[in-house]
């Protein structure tokens, strides 16, 4: 078990990065790859389901879990906070390890420069350790650190991420928020507001941490553990939509996955489905019809489907398997006209509710127009619609607050330029 290389890597970080004896991998490689947990962000402490679904997917004989803060600007403690959230949820404290793997310093702890860890994903070393986990944590900040320290050349893979990525094909589980769900893909997602990505060309380098909430669309190579279609995060909250739109039309990648704050995707290879787990919603993005314009960018004929907690989505044939709710065609709770417009006088700002309320639970709307513009004129619009594929399901979210489940709505994004004539 190699307890004295250990010893003299570890011994100078303050959290229980000692790996100790721990249990053996198993000798044989499963029959699919790991679990997935990816989440969108913003995960509450409260919301078990998710914490559940990444400890419960831990192979049986590796219990140890090793947490990764190399996207975030206080890399310790953003990892003591996630381990103090797997104890809380019955995990062993022994059986959770931080992996020495960041580039910035956390002012919170004066004896350790973290900063001096940020090549050591090419240390052999550590990477022989890696046999020890089936799971794998990474938490949230800027996904662009986590490629630099792991996979700095997008077709040279450190020695550490190889040998993740080894403990995945043997049933290692791999989370992560936020940074940690960019990464899960490739290309993934480094930077850009929707508005900026729509509008204006994509960018060719990175400007920094800055540029993820406002700025145009910047792709980079992702770690690659999801191999179905770009993800993304954040989702509900920071309007991504039109990013990941567009991040689509620049690759040739057909579909994306986005998930909202205080949400998981859990991808089973062995199933080959995912499921929605949490307070939000997870948005998927079907390309594959679409047809786009460079400039001015368009899109049209792309698809829209959205899952509440608990809903199923087929990753060999597109089934969505929705697991409560009333079907809402027929049954249309609403038959009032939609406002076509933008601005905070408009409500229903979160997809679900409005490709919800608006048009699959609503009799009267076949069609809802959403406008993003500046002062200038320069803008664009959404265009939501029903098609014939389109379906619907409702229910009260065991009465918190109304949830959908919305198939197949179709969206086009049309660019505009719009007159501001204020009245004064």
């Amino acid at each position: 078990m190699r307890k004295d290389i250990k010893s003299r890597l570890f011994s100078v970080v303050w959290l229980p990065v000692i790996f100790g004896c721990g249990a053996a991998a198993a000798d044989d490689a499963g029959s699919a790859p790991g679990n997935l947990v990816i989440v969108g962000g913003a995960l509450s402490s409260e919301t078990g389901s998710i914490y559940r679904a990444f400890i419960e997917s831990r192979p049986d004989g590796r219990p140890a879990i090793a947490i990764i803060p190399a996207a975030s600007g206080r890399p310790s403690s953003s990892a003591a906070a996630f381990k103090r959230d797997l104890v809380r949820y019955g995990v062993a404290e022994g059986d959770i390890h931080v992996l020495p793997i960041a580039i910035r310093d956390d002012s919170s702890t004066e004896d350790i420069d973290e900063s001096q860890w940020q090549h050591n994903g090419h240390n052999e070393e550590l990477a022989d350790a890696m046999s020890e986990f089936g799971a794998f944590w990474f938490v949230g900040g800027d996904q662009i650190r986590i490629t630099d320290t792991l996979l700095p050349e997008a077709d040279r893979p450190t020695a550490v991420l190889d040998a993740i990525r080894e403990q995945h094909r043997r049933g290692a589980v791999i989370g992560g928020t936020s940074a940690g769900a960019a990464i899960m893909s490739t290309p993934m997602i480094g930077a850009g507001d929707s508005f900026a990505s729509v509008v204006e060309e994509p960018a060719e380098h990175y400007e920094g941490i800055e540029t993820q909430e406002r700025g145009q669309l910047y792709l980079h190579h992702g770690l690659g553990f999801f191999p179905y279609g770009i993800t993304d995060q954040h989702f509900d909250r920071r309007a991504r939509l039109g990013r990941l739109v567009r991040a689509l039309a620049e690759t040739d990648v057909r579909a994306g996955y986005a998930v909202d704050e205080d949400t998981a995707m859990l991808v089973s290879f062995e199933s080959r489905e995912i499921t929605a787990l949490g307070s939000g919603t997870v948005t998927i993005v079907d390309a594959s019809r679409a047809m786009f314009n460079e400039a001015p960018f368009a899109a049209s004929n792309v698809e829209i489907s959205i899952l509440s907690d608990g809903d199923r989505f087929s990753l060999d044939d597109d089934v969505v398997t929705h697991t409560a709710g009333d079907p809402t065609a027929d049954n249309e709770y609403y038959s009032s006209t939609a406002y076509h417009g933008a601005g905070m006088a408009l409500g229903s700002a979160r997809l679900d509710k409005l490709l919800g309320s608006e048009l699959a639970d609503n009799s009267r709307n076949d069609v809802i127009r959403r406008y993003s513009f500046l002062e200038s004129g320069e803008g664009f619009m959404y265009r939501f619609s029903k098609t014939e594929d389109t379906r619907g399901f409702w229910n009260d979210g065991g009465g918190s607050e109304d949830r959908y489940t919305v198939e197949n709505i179709r969206l086009d994004i049309v660019p505009v330029e719009i007159v501001v004539d204020p009245k004064e």
